[in-house]
């Protein structure tokens, strides 16, 4: 990790040299060399968003058919079917999360090379450091040797004042010092609009000072780069409801804790915080023009309802009692026990009792006792309903007797 913080530093001492020793300017083209370096990813990230906008017509006609089943069974199988149709379309969710676990280092770099400005920016060894702060307490400071050499960016100005009133020769006895920095110049500025605003200072609420503007600026920002990110950026299907009140949670909670942490580090990682908003704004705005998000149609979204219904035929459902229902949801009802065929199989194997066999040998021999049953009626031809007979002689019969 030191070896990145020393690659930062020399990247952001660099740009310092080119603006003239100003350091909020050489912040902001740091920011701008960062979103440079993360613009190939950021382009990856786009294509991924556009292969995954296009498949929103499969994936919503894979929701409609679990459109109102709520139960974890419909639940986990529709997250299946859609992460099957991802794979097979070759589409990978968590391809686009590469641009933002990278710039989580490159933050704490930052972090690093503000809070030890003489060690990755100037290049002085700890040695070095230890032999100023031997020198600058000669002259009235108090500094910690142990705890200076992880955080002297006060150190920094300490020996900037320094210089400027008793001259660079005062650390000549220093060995490494010389070399790195010979004048005021070698130091990084941290102080703006003529000594104003010291980026160096952590801003705070004991008194009114311009540097509370950073907490502010960085809040509007980082709002406003969400607001833009989520317009230009696909936004995966969700519950409607679920999704507004997240994302309305993460309008405030995100630039809340950015606020939060630029009251505990110094200015100028909020400083960089605002200049980072505002080119990554920029250069999504690029990346759109570019290569636009495509829209879902209705048309689209009809032939990939066909597709699936093609795929996936209507089902019965069954109820726990065995009886067969319509589903009303046009989903695969696997999830489902087939009870009845259930009940069967238990009936087939339910062992027969001894009572039983003992009943069944005494009712044949009733049957056989029985006088012989009376014919049949005839029937049709169907042999569904009977004929009825001719009754013409018995009325004649009754005829004669009377």
């Amino acid at each position: 990790m030191d070896i990145f913080n020393k690659a930062m530093g020399y990247v952001l001492r660099f740009l310092n040299d080119i603006v003239g020793n100003q350091y909020i300017f050489a912040l902001l083209l740091f920011a701008v060399v960062i979103e440079l370096i993360l613009l190939p990813f950021g382009i990856i990230q786009q294509k991924n968003s556009i292969k995954q906008a296009r498949l929103r017509p499969k994936e919503e006609a894979i929701r409609k058919r679990y459109k109102g089943r709520d139960d974890a069974t419909a639940k986990q199988k529709m997250s299946q079917e859609i992460n099957e149709m991802y794979q097979k379309e070759g589409y990978n969710p968590m391809g686009g999360c590469l641009p933002m676990l990278i710039q989580f280092p490159i933050i704490i770099a930052l972090y690093n090379i503000v809070y030890n400005p003489l060690r990755y920016i100037c290049g002085l060894s700890n040695e070095a450091i230890s032999g100023a702060v031997s020198v600058v307490n000669s002259y009235g400071y108090n500094f910690d040797v142990a705890n200076v050499t992880k955080r002297n960016i006060d150190l920094m100005s300490a020996i900037k004042n320094t210089i400027a009133e008793h001259g660079a020769g005062v650390f000549s006895g220093v060995e490494g010092f010389a070399e790195r920095i010979a004048s005021v110049e070698d130091i990084p500025s941290l102080t703006v609009f003529g000594g104003a605003i010291d980026l160096a200072a952590i801003p705070a609420f004991t008194a009114f000072n311009w540097l509370l503007l950073i907490p502010v600026l960085t809040f509007v920002s980082y709002f406003l780069s969400m607001k833009v990110s989520r317009k230009l950026m696909y936004q995966p299907a969700q519950n409607d409801a679920a999704m507004g009140c997240s994302n309305k949670i993460m309008d405030y909670a995100m630039p809340l804790m950015s606020v939060f942490i630029t009251f505990t580090v110094p200015a100028a990682l909020g400083v960089y915080w605002i200049f980072k908003c505002i080119t990554g704004m920029l250069k999504q705005w690029i990346i759109h023009l570019c290569m636009p998000i495509p829209k879902m149609t209705e048309a689209e979204i009809a032939a990939a309802e066909k597709e699936y219904a093609a795929k996936a035929p209507k089902t019965a459902e069954r109820e726990p009692s065995g009886k067969k229902v319509r589903s009303l949801h046009y989903i695969d009802e696997d999830d489902y026990e087939d009870t009845s065929s259930d009940k069967k199989n238990e009936k087939k194997s339910e062992p027969v009792s001894d009572e039983k066999t003992e009943e069944e040998p005494e009712k044949k021999t009733e049957l056989e006792e029985k006088p012989a049953a009376e014919p049949t009626k005839k029937r049709g031809l169907l042999g569904r309903a009977p004929l009825k007979e001719d009754k013409k002689t018995e009325k004649t019969d009754n005829d004669d007797k009377n």
